[in-house]
């Protein structure tokens, strides 16, 4: 075995030290390598493509009134996605034009009707 004890304590010594040398070595390299990925991740994740953002603009067209028109029929045509039912833009349509009641529109009748659209119009 050893020549002596202190020969035993001087390799335990050692052989800690080189443990602890070790483990302060791959905790380092540890911390480096999840930096990194941390680094490198947030470059990534900005690479990715992204949904564009849609924007609309809200437009307003005259629209004359022809037989057999309803109220409802022209709100199937120029209603969209703005708004949350038929009934919403049914009730804007009846404001901006003064009506009272929605089913009281005439033929050869002018209506100011709303629209949106994703393009920039001047």
């Amino acid at each position: 075995m050893y020549e002596s004890k202190r020969t035993y304590t001087k390799n335990t010594r050692r052989r800690h030290g080189k443990r602890q040398k070790n483990l302060a070595i791959f905790i380092s390299s540890l911390c480096l390598a999840l930096a990194i990925a941390i680094f490198f991740g947030s470059f990534l994740s900005e690479a990715e493509a992204k949904e564009p953002e849609v924007t609309y603009y809200k437009y307003y067209t005259n629209v004359e009134i022809q037989p057999g028109d309803t109220i409802w029929d022209l709100a199937e045509d120029y209603m969209d996605v703005n708004y949350e039912s038929r009934e919403d833009y049914i009730r804007e349509v009846k404001e901006l034009n003064s009506l009272s009641d929605t089913d009281a529109i005439i033929s050869g009748q002018y209506l100011i009707l709303p629209y949106y659209s994703t393009e920039y119009k001047l």
